[in-house]
């Protein structure tokens, strides 16, 4: 299997097949179409979740990681005053994100390349942590998951959604592709991920599969 972070740093790779997942979220019914087909999955509900960047109060912090091109940041409202932060390991896909921030939110937004696996910041500053289309996309989910932990508020939430092995047959086979090209990284089974959350000590309220996408909700205890 090829080295996922090597492939998502490479400037072309980025520019191109990395930016196709942006350009598919950015239609809704091509992405309906697509998710179906190859994953089995409902994707409005990835449309659904990201709005609870929009919910968050004023004063919020809020960690997008990886926030790839960005996608999630249309979904903060005008007068919404939050601290948010997007990392992502790929200079290509950062310079996307910046591009989508919006003049009421020029202050109120940083865009840094950072690996999820060795975030920089301290402990305990994050009131919401989004995480879509990531944990299939990076070396070691489970450190991923203990990195975010470790992030959160107590209280805080962690929502997302990854793709994810053993709940379809063509999914599965579009997946190892992805993998061998370095695409995707080994992700994990429902199983799996369930046993991340737990060692990262976070509490799952909601982890559901549409196809082979598995959606949740998981939060740091108070």
């Amino acid at each position: 299997m090829a080295d996922v972070s090597r492939v998502w740093q490479n400037k072309l790779f980025a520019r191109t097949i990395g930016a196709s997942y942006d350009l598919a979220m950015e239609r809704p019914t091509a992405a309906r179409r697509f998710g179906r087909l190859m994953m089995g999955a409902d994707v409005d509900r990835i449309y659904r979740a990201m709005g609870a960047v929009g919910e968050m109060p004023n004063g919020s912090a809020i960690l997008d990681v990886p926030c790839g091109g960005g996608i999630a940041l249309r979904e903060l409202r005008n007068s919404q005053r939050v601290r948010y932060v997007g990392v992502d390991i790929s200079p290509a896909m950062l310079d996307r994100a910046r591009r989508r921030i919006s003049p009421q939110h020029q202050s109120d937004i940083a865009i840094i390349e950072g690996d999820i696996e060795r975030m920089p910041f301290g402990n305990r500053l994050f009131d919401l942590c989004i995480c879509f289309n990531g944990l299939h996309c990076v070396p070691d989910p489970p450190a991923a998951v203990r990195e975010i932990a470790r992030c959160l508020k107590p209280g805080g939430r962690l929502i997302g959604e990854f793709a994810t092995r053993g709940q379809l047959r063509r999914a599965d086979a579009y997946m190892a592709l992805l993998r061998a090209t370095g695409t995707f990284g080994r992700a994990g089974t429902p199983n799996e991920a369930r046993q991340w959350f737990a060692e990262a000590g976070l509490l799952v309220e909601t982890f559901e599969c549409t196809g082979a996408i598995a959606h949740f909700v998981v939060r740091r205890p108070e």
